[in-house]
Parts: structure tokens; sequence; C-alpha cells
């Protein structure tokens, strides 16, 4: 069997829907603490939310799916038209997939949570070509260095899209323990790194 015949239904499906869809790599066997994903979802007006993973199976764990069930409720409840579970209809797994099966096909945006050591993706995440690219619960996990001509690091959308950090390092209280990344031809705000504040400029040229 060839290394991507089990994988087609994820390519196909991208490469049909990747330009509405956001995609979480790396998502395992349990999809959890999603709210940001979500809030990205809306944010950027996306049709459908893709889990990836090599696990066998993919399923919700509806116990800790949200980290504030009545917050999530409520943007799905006005995102649906007061129909929340339309979002499940919306959400697609593919098990047995790999990352790089993936490479050169295009999605609106990237999530990479919990990534394990040694995973690097950076070349995939980059021929996909995403809006945005978040990162998060990045305490021991692995973290894409994206930084170069395509995507900056971008504070202001943090802010814009309400996105939320959990389980902070209380080593630093600051640490947001997510990073969001911009593709540089993606909005106006900042996409220019001579438009960012002199602060962010400084945590940028240290941090990711």
């Amino acid at each position: 069997m060839a290394l991507n015949e089990f994988h087609e239904p994820a390519v196909t499906f991208l490469k049909t829907n990747g330009h509405k869809t956001i995609v979480s790599l790396g998502c395992g066997r349990w999809i959890n603490r999603i709210d940001n994903h979500l809030r990205l979802m809306a944010g950027l007006n996306l049709s459908y939310y893709v889990g990836i993973d090599y696990a066998d199976r993919i399923g919700p764990d509806m116990n800790e799916v949200f980290m504030d069930p009545d917050g999530m409720n409520a943007l799905l409840t006005n995102y649906y038209q007061g129909s929340p579970n339309r979002f499940w209809k919306a959400a697609h797994f593919f098990p047995g997939t790999h990352v790089e099966e993936l490479i050169g096909v295009k999605c609106a945006a990237v999530v990479c949570q919990r990534v394990l050591p040694q995973r690097r993706w950076e070349e995939v995440i980059k021929s996909m070509s995403p809006k945005l690219v978040l990162q998060e619960d990045l305490h021991g996990c692995e973290r894409q260095k994206l930084r170069g001509q395509r995507y900056v690091r971008t504070w202001s959308k943090i802010r814009q899209y309400a996105l939320k950090p959990f389980r902070p390092w209380p080593v630093f209280p600051w640490e947001n323990n997510l990073v969001l990344w911009q593709r540089r031809n993606f909005g106006n705000e900042d996409n220019n790194r001579s438009k960012l504040s002199w602060l962010e400029r400084i945590f940028s040229s240290f941090i990711g």
C-alpha cells in the first residue's frame, strides 16, 4: 500500500475545503481544551474544524472538550444561529494520518497543541500557507520555529480573537503559554515589523 493511500480522505477533504478550515495537527486520541481553536474559527469565519493524528482513533473528550463550557456554548450558539451542535457536524477527524501527508495542502489556520518532542513540522506548516498558526500548551513540548520571511509573531491578533491561555507557567505570570504566528501578507495591522510597537519588536527578537 502506498504511504498516503490510507490517508487520502484527509488530503481530499482539505484540497476541497482547506480555505475554510482550521486544522489541528497531532490532535491526539481525545479532542480537548479547544476553546481557542473555536475563537479562531469564529474570528476567521471558517466552516470546518479538522483534527488529524496518527492514533488509531480520534474523538472528543466531552468532559474536557472546553475549558469554559458556558462561554463556548454561547459562542457556538451565536455562530450557528441558535444550533451549537452544528459544530460537531462541521468537525472531521482523520486518524491514522501523518502530519507530513499534508505537505502542500492549503488551509486557513493551523493549531499545534502539545506537540511531542522532536516533531518538527515547520516545512509542512509553511507549505500549507495558513493565515494564522496557534501553538499552545507549550511547556515541555516542541515549539515550531516559524520566524522568517513569511511568518511573524503577533500579539495584536491574540487580543483581537480574545485567545486565553491555559496552564500558564506560575514562574513567569506574564507567560501566556501560547504563541500566535501570522502570515505576513494576512491583514494590514501588523504584517510589517516596522509597524509593531517597539516593545513588541523587542519581545519578537527574543521569543519564538
